[in-house]
């Protein structure tokens, strides 16, 4: 898990699932941007989507808000690769997201 410094571009559909401990959560998908400075001065950006997993309750508008507001966060996000039929697929997971005090 690495953490980064970024922010929310987009916030997808949200898909609602029961765990094995029967508790409802709801999974959703963001569009992350991460600035930098390439090192002939300009300004450029990563782009990429993961998937972060909540309990169903209001946590969801917090993440909204922070995307409407452009508001940079602390993003906790991990990447793990898989082989499905012969294709080798990478999942994004957001584990965790901090706002940041500016």
């Amino acid at each position: 898990m690495i953490r980064i410094k970024g922010f929310i571009k987009a916030v997808g559909q949200t898909r609602d699932w029961t765990d094995r401990n029967g508790e409802q959560r709801q999974s959703v998908n963001l569009l992350l941007t991460f600035p930098y400075v390439a090192k002939d001065g300009r300004e450029l950006c990563d782009e990429m989507i993961g998937e972060m997993t909540l309990p169903k309750d209001k946590s969801l508008e917090g993440i909204k808000k922070a995307c409407e507001g452009h508001e940079k966060c602390e993003i906790h996000v991990g990447f793990n690769l898989s082989d499905w039929n012969g294709r080798k697929i990478q999942n994004i997971r957001v584990y965790n997201l901090t706002r940041l005090m500016m």
